[in-house]
């Protein structure tokens, strides 16, 4: 029984962090893949610019520049370098415990100015205590005789963000719904295949081989494309490629250039598809062109 008057006892929130057991702080090209690997500790991803497709078990978060995602023991995850820009990434695997951790499940944390100054403290440390691997996949070597403190503080540092990004995200209450957990994820299978779609416009990939790509399942991704779009995935492809090309007409390339950069079959083909989404022939677009917006997104 508690003491008359002081109301519940609130339960104090910890930390114990044991070891940061590899770390790397680098650019990668886009296109660069990190292949599925157990999550046998915690992990901290964060991105300092660019954007990058997150996976863990099976599910895809586009993380995009000033935001964290923590991945925790079990899970197996990869990464893929998306975006038109080569993303640089801040990511950790350390052993830690305690109440605090569980305030970093199934989040992605847009990070505030104080974290991210801390964030980027870090990443320095992480440059001075961690050599990067020559090749994508292979584990990041510590250096032999890091500059002194810095791996100190490169623990220090770490601990200090979780605590200042632990204690925003409980002032700010409740964890997300199950309601806003699914619109998260349908946003984030809609954002994931849209950069699939940017980089293979002259495919015209099939369901399987975007589902394939995204590491989701059919209904996972008509779902989300129709709640998100209000199109199917298959109309929201037809129409970023409509507008790619109504791009590439304005920029002055022939109907026929463009057909054969996107890959149609045919000009008459390309011609007749892209007359039926905006009204107009690709000649006479490309006299006068306008800003097309066809992807309800």
């Amino acid at each position: 029984m508690g003491v008359p008057g002081t109301g519940a006892v609130k339960e104090t929130p910890t930390l114990q962090l044991q070891e940061v057991q590899a770390a790397a702080a680098a650019e990668w090209r886009v296109g660069d893949t990190l292949p599925p690997r157990l999550c046998e500790v915690w992990m901290l991803v964060y991105v300092m610019d660019g954007v990058i497709e997150e996976t863990a078990d099976g599910r895809t978060t586009l993380v995009r520049a000033g935001r964290v995602l923590v991945h925790q023991p079990e899970e197996t995850w990869s990464m893929r370098a998306a975006g038109e820009v080569p993303p640089e990434v801040l990511r950790l695997a350390f052993a830690a415990s305690g109440t605090v951790l569980d305030l970093f499940r199934d989040r992605l944390i847009r990070v505030n100015a104080v974290e991210k100054n801390v964030l980027h403290l870090l990443a320095d440390a992480v440059r001075e205590t961690w050599q990067r691997p020559e090749q994508p996949g292979l584990n990041p070597t510590r250096r032999a005789d890091p500059p002194f403190g810095v791996p100190r503080l490169l623990q220090l540092y770490l601990e200090e963000f979780l605590w200042l990004a632990a204690r925003r995200l409980r002032r700010s209450g409740r964890r997300p719904s199950p309601r806003l957990v699914a619109e998260q994820n349908q946003r984030a299978i809609v954002d994931a295949a849209h950069l699939y779609f940017s980089d293979h416009m002259e495919e015209d990939p099939d369901l399987d081989q975007i589902c394939h790509a995204l590491g989701c399942g059919r209904v996972a991704l008509q779902q989300a494309f129709r709640v998100r779009t209000g199109l199917s995935p298959r109309e929201y492809y037809a129409c970023l490629r409509a507008e790619r090309a109504g791009s590439l007409l304005a920029q002055g390339h022939t109907p026929g250039e463009v057909a054969r950069m996107l890959g149609y079959s045919s000009v008459s083909y390309f011609s007749q598809r892209f007359r039926a989404l905006t009204g107009q022939t690709p000649s006479a677009y490309r006299k006068d062109p306008q800003p097309l917006h066809l992807c309800n997104k």
